[in-house]
């Protein structure tokens, strides 16, 4: 397995941040928050995930401008993309649908605390399920 880079912007809550901490902490990967640096070699990675909280059904502007402007650089990795919003099922899936496809990221998964299981340190289990597949 490459390097991995988790690539996040969030919100008030900063949910989004702690999942990003979590994922990061259980792959090794490096961590950036958009709020703190807009400026990444991507050179150095082979797998990108990229989080963001939803504002108004829609993904928070760092990360859709930083996607955006580096997408020369994205071109050949392994992106994947997770959502920390709070919708579950057919609204949570359609909204994940809509923001998957704005990126143009079609690995991604959606995470909220109302998920049914919760894992030890207090994550949906799902965040589990997505670190195994990296």
């Amino acid at each position: 397995m490459g390097r991995i880079a988790v690539i996040y912007a969030t919100g008030m809550t900063k949910n989004t941040k702690k999942v990003a901490e979590y994922i990061a902490k259980s792959t090794g990967a490096d961590i950036f928050n958009l709020k703190e640096i807009t400026q990444i070699n991507m050179s150095e990675y082979d797998r990108i995930v990229f989080g963001t909280g939803i504002h108004a059904g829609k993904p928070y502007k760092p990360l859709v401008d930083f996607v955006e402007k580096n997408k020369g650089q994205l071109s050949g990795k392994r992106l994947h993309l997770f959502l920390e919003c709070m919708y579950n099922g057919e609204k949570g899936d359609k909204q994940l649908e809509a923001v998957s496809q704005q990126l143009g990221i079609s690995d991604a998964v959606y995470f909220n605390k109302k998920a049914d299981e919760m894992n030890e340190a207090g994550f949906p289990k799902a965040v589990d399920d997505f670190i195994s597949r990296l």
